[in-house]
């Protein structure tokens, strides 16, 4: 039986004040009076006003780092301008280089649809597939701008042998420390992927993405043969934007929309006549989400979340 569930539609209502010489992901220098501001130096306070010190993306952790308060004039990185306080907006030095921008960049979700999953044959082997689909818009007023993608997830994948045994393919609770980096294999070194090329200043495009997540189903594995695979995921997908790449200390990747969160249960298994295919299916269908971190935070990636089997 088929189970598929639609999380519900967030709204996040839009803030009545945006100043457009403010902008997410850019570094802007803090002017206070003298001996105040030492809240900043917590990273988790800031983080609530919309500030970091500076946020990597490695592959093996994100890091969110602390304002320096000893600077003088402070300087930050703006990842919301919408939790900005009236202190900060007021103590942020803006840009007078430059005419200020009519919006902020925005990503449209114009259609978010998912195939049913199914088992094929690649390169002779089954191989369960599915594949989440989005036509975005990507309108960029503010300024030029990279868009790319952030994959987590909360994996966990088992085979059952023929003589009872349990092989783990991927567990990533092991630690119980969150959602973690997608890696698609030891060659892959991305942390951001990118969906689309640079664009320039008030360009407006449309154009569609994919991301296929696929499971290998040996026949036998250590001359033991298959009996199922299991497979229970939750993946986070976040859009972000970055001004530009190469000038890390100018600007930081940060989100460009709400995390989209989906997920399936999967059980695969040989039927009467010998083919493989799909005896349990649970699916959550991609849809934007408040309750997932609005930050990506992770502290593994997949490649060291897999079993010792090799398939």
């Amino acid at each position: 039986m088929d189970y598929i569930f639609r999380l519900p539609q967030p709204v996040r209502p839009k803030p009545t004040h945006r100043n457009f010489n403010i902008f997410p992901g850019h570094r802007h220098y803090i002017e206070l009076p003298d001996n105040t501001g030492h809240d900043l130096a917590n990273p988790d306070y800031a983080q609530q006003i919309g500030l970091v010190g500076a946020y990597r993306l490695e592959l093996n952790a994100s890091k969110i780092e602390a304002i320096d308060t000893s600077l003088n004039p402070m300087q930050c990185f703006i990842w919301d301008v919408d939790l900005l306080t009236p202190r900060m907006r007021q103590a942020l030095r803006v840009y007078t280089d430059r005419a200020p921008a009519t919006d902020y960049n925005q990503l449209t979700m114009l259609d978010i649809s998912m195939a049913t999953p199914d088992v094929r044959l690649i390169e002779s082997l089954p191989t369960l597939t599915i594949s989440p689909h989005f036509q975005l818009e990507w309108h960029t007023p503010a300024h030029a701008s990279q868009l790319g993608i952030v994959q987590l997830v909360e994996s966990t994948r088992t085979l059952q042998q023929a003589n009872g045994n349990t092989v783990v393919l991927l567990d990533t609770e092991v630690d119980s420390n969150g959602p973690v980096l997608l890696l698609e294999d030891t060659l892959d070194r991305a942390v951001i992927k990118p969906v689309c090329g640079f664009q320039s200043q008030g360009e407006r495009k449309r154009f569609e993405f994919s991301h296929t997540v696929s499971q290998t189903i040996p026949t036998e594995l250590n001359g033991v043969a298959t009996v199922s695979v299991s497979v229970l995921e939750k993946y986070t997908l976040y859009f972000m934007q970055n001004a530009n790449p190469e000038q890390a200390d100018r600007y930081i990747w940060v989100p460009v929309h709400l995390p989209v969160v989906w997920g399936w249960s999967m059980r695969v298994q040989q039927r009467y006549d010998g083919i493989w295919d799909i005896f349990r299916k649970k699916l959550i269908m991609p849809t934007p989400s408040t309750e997932a971190p609005a930050l990506p935070r992770w502290q593994r990636n997949s490649l060291a979340c897999r079993g010792t089997a090799q398939i």
